[in-house]
């Protein structure tokens, strides 16, 4: 499957996420990575991106398995900071009244 991963952090955790997401997708410009990734290391970088986040970070994950399959979840830590992350879906992109 194709993923756009792009993160919104405290500036002095930038390095933590640019170094995870390197290891799995391109780096195509400050807070945006892009690739092709299979099922199981998607799995294994959401596990990972769940370690190291905390409430006040952002992540918004884009995959499509093909041209018209298009997911977009974000990904959000609770207050508490404990546990997996939560993936809440984003359907505005499929409404002809909202962009992305």
């Amino acid at each position: 499957m194709f993923m756009l991963v792009t993160y919104d952090v405290e500036a002095t955790r930038t390095s933590i996420f640019r170094k995870l997401l390197r290891r799995y997708l391109n780096h195509e410009q400050y807070s945006v990575f892009t690739g092709d990734i299979t099922e199981a290391n998607a799995v294994r970088l959401r596990r990972e991106l769940s370690q190291v986040m905390i409430p006040e970070d952002r992540l918004t994950e884009i995959t499509a398995a093909n041209r018209r399959n298009v997911h977009v979840v974000h990904l959000v830590k609770d207050q508490s900071g404990k546990g997996e992350v939560k993936r809440e879906q984003d359907n505005r992109h499929s409404s002809d009244f909202d962009t992305l």
